[in-house]
């Protein structure tokens, strides 16, 4: 797939990945309000060596390295446990105590996390005195000379907001994570649609020796603001008009698929007011038999079953100037369009053309094509017929029985 197959992945099923977005962020709020919240309280120890240690500041930044181990160890944390009467299990206590030392300082930041913020600050605190009188009597020689010296400088106090869940954080994660998810979704489902989008896709359906077979695509966008080229029922009503100068017309109008026979009344039904803006007189029927004349109908489209047996389409090649297939993006499956090319193929009918109309957008009056109102000419006197030899002759170059 190109970058164009993506972008038109994404467009055609946004609202697959909508959903996915607005399901993650969704999902994140559900963890916000489900998880309990937790407070963490920190307290901050100094370390200072005595001056008669030789190289004193690499001494202690070599010793300091070693403490946030000691900080949750059994020595200190056993008891911290005893003096706070806390009712925990030793390793679940461990887990809730985290030490660090900031890169070139002596410090330790001793944090506690929990439920209470007062019982994580006392614990916090707890912890860092006696963690104090730990290291200091580890580091004391037999000589009694202590070689270092730590002081809580910091005291944890309660905090008042919780350290998690952010919710901030989980809406974002949520939402990216559902838009990856949806985005994936929508190309996935692009890649297996095999339903009919744009001219590309009738084209490739239909076949490459199209024939005479028009392809008429209503644009989107600012292409559709064209009052020439803005409507796929205009174009095919100039094609009409342009016939109905010389003999009355009769054209067969269905969609490919059979559920989606409203598409093909409401295109039929554009190309009519079309008409009949320009001066022509058209209807549109649900009946394939009967005759045009110049006392009826200068232009006639009869709305077709793709379902009718081998017979009738027989008789729509005999008696109808061509056939229109009216394609509902999205709503015409690539082999439907396959199967009413070898339909009509077998009855000896080449289609007039296929009009690929936008979906879901209800029926759009086709005066609407440009942004003014277009002035009305006066309708030019129909020309009178002229008697001619043989049959009449179809606009696909057939000539009618």
């Amino acid at each position: 797939m190109e970058l164009s197959d993506y972008v038109a992945a994404v467009r055609r099923h946004w609202v697959i990945w909508v959903g996915a977005t607005l399901t993650g962020a969704l999902a994140g709020l559900l963890v916000f309000a489900v998880t309990p919240a937790t407070y963490s309280a920190s307290a901050t120890v100094f370390v200072s060596v005595s001056p008669s240690i030789p190289n004193s500041a690499s001494f202690v930044q070599q010793r300091v390295k070693s403490y946030p181990d000691i900080v949750t160890s059994e020595a200190v944390l056993a008891p911290v446990r005893e003096e706070l009467g806390l009712d925990v299990p030793l390793a679940e206590l461990r887990t809730r105590v985290s030490a660090t030392n900031p890169a070139d300082t002596t410090q330790l930041h001793v944090t506690v996390s929990g439920p209470d913020a007062v019982e994580a600050a006392a614990i916090a605190n707890e912890v860092a005195d006696l963690f104090t009188d730990v290291v200091e009597t580890l580091e004391t020689p037999s000589s009694g000379d202590q070689p270092v010296r730590l002081s809580v400088v910091d005291p944890a106090v309660a905090p008042t907001s919780p350290s998690s869940p952010v919710l901030l954080y989980l809406l974002v994660l949520g939402v990216v994570a559902g838009l990856f998810a949806g985005l994936a979704a929508a190309v996935v489902r692009s890649r297996v649609d095999s339903t009919l989008h744009t001219e590309d896709d009738v084209r490739r359906a239909w076949g490459e020796d199209a024939g005479d077979t028009e392809v008429l695509v209503q644009p989107s966008g600012r292409r559709r603001r064209s009052a020439l080229t803005g409507q796929a029922a205009g174009t095919l009503a100039r094609r009409l008009e342009l016939h109905a100068e010389k003999q009355p017309v009769r054209i067969a109008v269905l969609s490919p698929a059979p559920a989606d026979e409203q598409a093909s009344r409401a295109f039929a039904e554009q190309v009519t007011e079309v008409l009949g803006g320009r001066g022509l007189t058209a209807a549109v029927t649900e009946s394939l038999t009967g005759a045009v004349g110049n006392d009826g109908p200068r232009i006639r489209l009869d709305l077709a079953d793709p379902l009718m047996p081998l017979r009738s389409w027989k008789q729509v090649a005999e008696r109808h100037d061509g056939v229109v297939l009216v394609v509902t993006s999205g709503r015409v499956d690539d082999r439907e369009l396959r199967e009413m090319r070898t339909i009509l193929g077998s009855a000896g009918i080449t289609p007039l053309a296929i009009a690929l109309v936008p979906r879901g957008r209800g029926r759009r009056s086709p005066h609407d094509d440009a942004d003014v109102a277009q002035p009305v000419l006066p309708t030019p006197p129909r020309p009178t017929p002229v008697a001619t030899t043989g049959k009449p002759v179809a606009m696909n170059g057939a000539r009618r029985g």
